[in-house]
C-alpha cells in the first residue's frame, strides 16, 4: 500500500500523532514479529516435551518392487486384519523409494513396515527398528536370490556382461535395494573389479518391475532383479515374464522382515508381534482365508525372527567397504546436540525481536513526516465493488480452510518435534564430501549441455508457432488448434515425455533433449505469441506501403520488436531447464541427476551437499552469463 492510497487515520498514525501507539505499520509489523517469535516458543517447546505415547494409528509402509497398484490390493486384506485385531486405524503407504521410508519410520510417521533386508537394516539402525518376524515363501524358504536378466534371445551371457567394454546399457536396482544392487555388487561385480558405470555404456537405476519391463521391452539390455519378482511376473505378467531369461543368481539372502518402531508401548507390540507370527497358521476356515491372503503375497507364514537375522547383510555391506578402501558404516550416533543446538530456537527469536525493534526505530536522515492534510482522500468504492471483492476474497479463504487438512498441514508441528533428526542432517549438509568432485563437475556439465540444447530445440519449434498462435498475425481457424498443441506440449510432465522418448531413442542424453526441448516449446511459444499480440503496428504497416509481403512484414517488422523479449524469455528457460535437467537423471537420461537421486537414497547427505553446492554454483554462473549476454543483445 503506497502513500497515496494509504488511509488517512493510517498516516496519522505513521506521523507519530494520537493513534501512532496503534496504527504505525511498522509497530504492527513489530508485534507480529514478537507474535512469530512465540509461537516459535510454544512449538519448540511442545516439541522438545513430546514423548512417545500410544498411537491414535497405525501407519504400516510397504517397500514395494512393483508398485502400489499391483501390490496394495494384495496388502490390503492383511491389513485390514491387523486393524481389527488392534482396534486402531491402520493406514498402508506404499512406495518404491527406500530411503523416503526409512526416514518415515523415523520421524515417527510410520510404526510398522515390510522392508527388504538392506532397507531393514537401515531402519534398524537408523529408525528405532526392531525386527519382530521374517517372512517365508510359499515353498518353505526363507530366503531368495538377486538375478541378472536379459532379454530371451538377445545372445548375451554372463561372460559378455563381464567383459564390459560398454556394449550394454544396464538397468541397476535403488541404491539401497539388497537384490538390486548389494548383492550384485557383492556377488559378481565386485569380486571382479567391475564398475558398472564404467562397464556400460548408460546405467539406469529403478525398481525389479520396472528393470523387468525395460528389458523385455529392449529399453535396456542388461538389468538386476530377484526370484521373488520373476514369481510375481510369472503370476501378474506371464507375457512379459515370458521375453526374460535369467543368466546369474547370487547365493541365497535373508527375505524381507516386518519391523516396528522398538519405542512403541510394549503391550502394542506384542500384540503386533503376535499378529504375524500367528497369521495364516492353525485350522478352520478363518485360518484357511488368511493363508489364501497370504499365498497373494507368495508367503506361507511370518516367522518369529529378531535383529540376528539381518548379520549376512551386515556382513555382506563390510566386505564391500573393505573392497572398496572404506570404513564399515556405524550405526548414526545419537546426539543429545550442543548447547547451541539446544538454544537456536530462542536464539531465533532474539533476532526475530532484534530485526522488529530495529525497523520500528530506524528513519531516513532528514526524511520528513508525512502531511496527512496533503494526501487526497482516497475513491470510495461501491456496494457492487465492496461485494465482488467479498466474494472473491472470501472464496479464497475458504479454498485455504478447505485444503488445510488435504495438504497435511497440521503435521507442520513435525518440524520443531523433529528437530533432532533436522540438526543430524544439518550436521551432514554442512560437512560436503569433495572427494569425487571431478566426476561430479562432469555430471552437472552434461546437465547443462542436456538443458543447452534442448533450450536450443525449444526456441527453434517456439519461434513458427508463436507466430502461428499471433492473433494479430494468424486467422482464428489457424490460432486455436495452434494454442491447443501449445497447451498439450507444456501440460504433459517432463518425466513423462522423457519415458516416452527413451523408448524411441533408448536411455541416454537424448532423450533428456528431446523431453525439455518439447516441454519448454510450449511454455516459450505462449510467451512468444503474447509479445507478437502487444508489439506495434506501426513498423508491420510501414512495411506493407513499401511494398513487402508477409514474410517481410514478419521480419522487419515484428522480429526487431519482439527479439528483445524473447531473447529474454529464452535465456530465462535455459536457467531453469539447467535445474530441470537433474530430474531427467532419475529415468535414466544422464546428467547429475541419476547421481543426486542415488546418493539421497543411499542416505549418503555429505555427496548430497556437494552435489547441491555444484549445482547451485553452476546455475549461478549460467545466470551471470545470461544477464552479460541480455545486455549485449538487448
Amino acid at each position: 500500500m503506497s502513500l497515496r492510497t494509504m488511509h488517512p487515520s493510517l498516516l496519522r498514525g505513521a506521523a507519530g500523532g494520537p493513534d501512532s501507539q496503534a496504527m504505525n505499520p511498522v509497530r504492527i509489523l513489530l508485534s507480529a514479529c514478537l507474535a512469530l517469535a512465540v509461537v516459535f516458543a510454544g512449538l519448540f517447546a511442545t516439541g522438545a516435551s513430546a514423548q512417545t505415547e500410544r498411537p491414535g494409528k497405525i501407519v504400516f509402509t510397504v517397500l514395494s518392487a512393483e508398485g502400489q497398484a499391483s501390490s496394495g490390493p494384495l496388502w490390503q486384506p492383511l491389513l485390514d486384519d491387523l486393524e481389527r485385531e488392534l482396534g486402531l486405524p491402520v493406514e498402508p503407504i506404499f512406495g518404491s523409494n527406500y530411503s523416503v521410508l526409512v526416514e518415515a519410520m523415523r520421524a515417527n510417521q510410520a510404526q510398522i513396515g515390510w522392508f527388504s533386508a538392506l532397507p531393514a537394516v537401515q531402519a534398524i539402525d537408523r529408525s528405532k527398528g526392531e525386527v519382530i518376524a521374517r517372512t517365508v515363501d510359499i515353498e518353505g524358504k526363507d530366503s531368495y536370490v538377486s538375478t541378472i536378466i536379459v532379454k530371451k534371445g538377445s545372445g548375451i551371457t554372463i561372460e559378455d556382461v563381464a567383459a564390459c567394454g560398454k556394449r550394454y546399457t544396464f538397468g541397476i536396482g535403488d541404491a539401497q535395494s539388497t537384490s538390486g544392487t548389494l548383492a550384485p555388487m557383492t556377488y559378481f561385480f565386485g569380486p571382479r573389479g567391475i564398475n558398472p558405470t564404467e562397464c556400460f555404456s548408460t546405467v539406469r537405476s529403478a525398481n525389479h518391475q520396472n528393470n523387468a519391463f525395460s528389458v523385455a521391452n529392449g529399453q535396456v539390455d542388461v538389468a538386476t532383479s530377484n526370484s521373488v519378482n520373476t514369481v510375481f511376473l510369472r503370476r501378474q505378467n506371464p507375457q512379459i515374464a515370458g521375453q526374460i531369461e535369467e543368466i546369474w543368481e547370487s547365493p541365497p539372502i535373508p527375505e524381507s522382515g516386518i519391523i516396528i518402531r522398538s519405542d512403541l508401548p510394549a503391550d502394542l507390540k506384542a500384540r503386533i508381534k503376535r499378529f504375524f507370527v500367528t497369521y495364516g497358521q492353525g485350522f478352520g476356515p478363518e485360518a484357511e482365508r488368511q493363508r489364501q491372503v497370504m499365498e497373494g503375497l507368495n508367503y506361507s507364514q511370518f516367522r518369529a525372527a529378531d535383529n540376528s537375522y539381518l548379520d549376512p547383510i551386515r556382513e555382506m555391506k563390510a566386505d564391500q567397504a573393505r573392497r572398496e578402501g572404506r570404513p564399515p558404516e556405524v550405526a548414526p550416533p545419537a546426539s543429545a546436540g550442543t548447547l547451541i543446538e539446544r538454544w537456536w530456537p530462542f536464539a531465533l527469536i532474539g533476532l526475530l525481536a532484534v530485526i522488529a525493534i530495529v525497523l520500528n526505530v530506524a528513519r531516513r536522515p532528514g526524511e520528513p513526516a508525512a502531511d496527512p492534510s496533503k494526501i487526497p482522500e482516497p475513491p470510495r468504492k461501491s456496494l457492487a465493488a465492496w461485494s465482488l471483492d467479498v466474494l472473491l476474497w472470501g472464496g479464497f479463504a475458504i479454498m485455504l480452510l478447505a485444503a488445510f487438512d488435504k495438504v497435511d498441514l497440521p503435521n507442520i508441528l513435525n518440524l520443531f518435534s523433529n528437530s533432532q533428526n533436522m540438526r543430524e542432517y544439518g550436521r551432514d549438509f554442512l560437512n560436503p564430501d569433495f572427494s569425487d568432485w571431478r566426476s561430479l563437475v562432469a555430471l552437472m556439465w552434461l546437465t547443462v549441455q542436456i538443458a543447452l540444447w534442448g533450450t536450443f530445440l525449444a526456441v527453434f519449434l517456439a519461434v513458427p508457432l508463436s507466430l502461428m498462435a499471433s492473433r494479430n498475425l494468424s486467422p482464428p481457424w489457424l490460432v486455436w488448434p495452434v494454442r491447443r498443441v501449445m497447451d498439450l506440449m507444456r501440460s504433459i510432465p517432463d518425466l513423462v515425455i522423457a519415458t516416452l522418448f527413451i523408448v524411441a531413442v533408448g536411455l541416454g542424453p537424448l532423450a533428456g533433449v528431446l523431453a525439455i526441448g518439447l516441454n519448454t516449446a510450449g511454455v516459450l511459444a505462449k510467451l512468444f505469441s503474447e509479445a507478437v499480440e502487444s508489439i506495434d503496428k506501426g513498423p508491420i504497416e510501414g512495411v506493407k506501403a513499401t511494398g513487402g509481403g508477409r514474410l517481410h512484414e514478419i521480419t522487419w517488422g515484428v522480429i526487431p520488436q519482439v527479439a528483445p523479449l524473447w531473447t529474454s524469455f529464452a535465456l530465462y528457460r535455459f536457467e531453469s531447464n539447467s535445474r530441470a535437467a537433474t530430474v531427467l537423471g532419475l529415468i535414466g537420461a544422464g546428467g547429475i541427476g541419476q547421481a543426486l537421486f542415488e546418493s539421497l537414497q543411499a542416505f549418503e547427505y555429505r555427496t548430497v551437499s556437494t552435489i547441491a553446492i555444484i549445482i547451485v554454483v553452476a546455475v549461478t554462473l549460467i545466470d551471470m552469463l545470461s544477464q552479460a549476454m541480455r545486455k549485449r543483445l538487448l
